[in-house]
């Protein structure tokens, strides 16, 4: 999960199937490679942060649902 701190593009999904890497079954194994397909058809983004001014600020936001997950419940978050 090194990859969300400058690919937040990335968050969601990467959160979503990190939830079943105890016992992931096909499903999960091919929305892996997708994410991995993606990934390697977009390399050449992420974020730069650059100083433009003494007074920088930097915002953040946050996304999440509550117990989104059928299953078990779980919430997923992204950002």
């Amino acid at each position: 999960m090194y990859l969300l701190a400058t690919r937040p593009d990335l968050a969601f999904s990467v959160c979503l199937v990190a939830r079943f890497m105890e016992r992931p079954t096909e499903m999960h194994i091919t929305a892996i490679k997708r994410i991995m397909r993606y990934v390697k058809g977009t390399i050449g983004f992420g974020v730069r942060y650059k100083k433009t001014s003494e007074n920088l600020q930097l915002n953040g936001w946050t996304d999440s649902d509550y117990a989104g997950d059928l299953d078990d419940r779980k919430s997923t978050s992204g950002y």
